[in-house]
């Protein structure tokens, strides 16, 4: 697996409303689990009000964590923090490299980091379906992609 962080925001921390939730499965915040969460991977609510890994094309709302893998607080309450609210510019490397380039829509699927599947983004599929935008391509470097995330979801149709 590369080395953290795997998500770094641009825009200043303090203008993004962070928010803490339980996990539905606290051992993958152990960072020896065999596949653990990280910093900058999606997560959404289930229907105990904890955070799971994120559905592909999750329709509702899903959150990037922010906390790195491994903290101790995170695997001591069982809890781990999301950008929860309002638009940020970030960079991350849970992301699907394919066909990207500068303004692709991006949505919420199954990226591959170091053999183990994550929740990151991808671009818009050209295939027929409803999809739910989470941002936009703003630039491409190597190894991680920079994003503008507008705080809603935008529901795109690909007929």
């Amino acid at each position: 697996m590369s080395i953290a962080p795997y998500l770094t925001l641009i825009t200043e921390v303090q203008s993004v409303q962070r928010r803490d939730f339980y996990v539905a499965d606290p051992d993958l915040l152990n960072p020896n689990n065999a596949n653990p969460i990280l910093d900058g991977e999606w997560l959404s609510l289930n229907t105990d009000y904890k955070l799971v890994r994120a559905s592909s094309n999750v329709a509702g709302p899903a959150w990037q964590v922010f906390a790195e893998r491994g903290r101790y607080d995170t695997q001591a309450i069982g809890k781990v923090p999301v950008l929860f609210l309002g638009g940020y510019e970030a960079e991350t490397s849970v992301y699907t490299s394919t066909g990207l380039a500068v303004n692709d829509p991006l949505i919420v699927g199954d990226v591959t980091i170091g053999g183990l599947t994550k929740k990151g983004l991808l671009k818009l599929p050209a295939s027929t379906g409803t999809y739910s935008v989470r941002g936009w391509v703003t630039r491409v470097l190597t190894g991680k992609i920079r994003y503008w995330y507008p705080g809603t979801i935008t529901s795109v149709v690909v007929a």
